[in-house]
């Protein structure tokens, strides 16, 4: 599966990289998310480990795979166990320049696993909706500077 989502924000690429990177940032645009915390130590860079849970109750964990200051920002987690499937969390950020702001491209690339294999020509449509819809409201939060506040 591979669902790819894009949008330009008003905002210099290392404001927004900085943003993406605080992985615990997640849940205030990706309603998914219940929580996100920072299992690892340190500012984030490339390794740095993050536990989540799914508002639906799936919990898991993550880490940034790819880290190349505000240009990529990539991520894969083990199989988090969702009812009658797992998903496998994968994907990465890629920002770029763009009429004086920032293009972020985001491309999900998870892999189902179990009924959820079935399913998964659905489970797509509703993540390109949640896509564009988080993509609204991370370029809210970054444009209004609210971003930019530590994590």
């Amino acid at each position: 599966m591979r669902i790819e989502s894009e949008i330009t924000l008003d905002a210099p690429r290392a404001a927004v990289f900085d943003y993406l990177s605080r992985g615990e940032h997640l849940p205030e645009y990706v309603t998914d998310f219940a929580w996100v915390r920072q299992a690892s130590d340190g500012q984030p860079a490339q390794g740095s480990s993050y536990d989540y849970k799914m508002a639906r109750g799936a919990e898991g964990t993550f880490e940034w795979t790819e880290f190349v200051p505000h240009s990529r920002l990539a991520w894969h987690g083990p199989p988090a166990k969702a009812g009658p499937g797992s998903m496998e969390p994968s994907g990465f950020w890629e920002l770029s320049d763009a009429d004086g702001g920032t293009r972020v491209r985001l491309v999900m690339s998870p892999r189902p696993g179990g009924l959820f294999r079935l399913m998964a020509p659905f489970i797509a449509s509703g993540m390109r909706k949640g896509n564009a819809d988080a993509l609204s409201r991370l370029k809210q939060r970054v444009e209004s500077g609210q971003g930019s506040q530590p994590g």
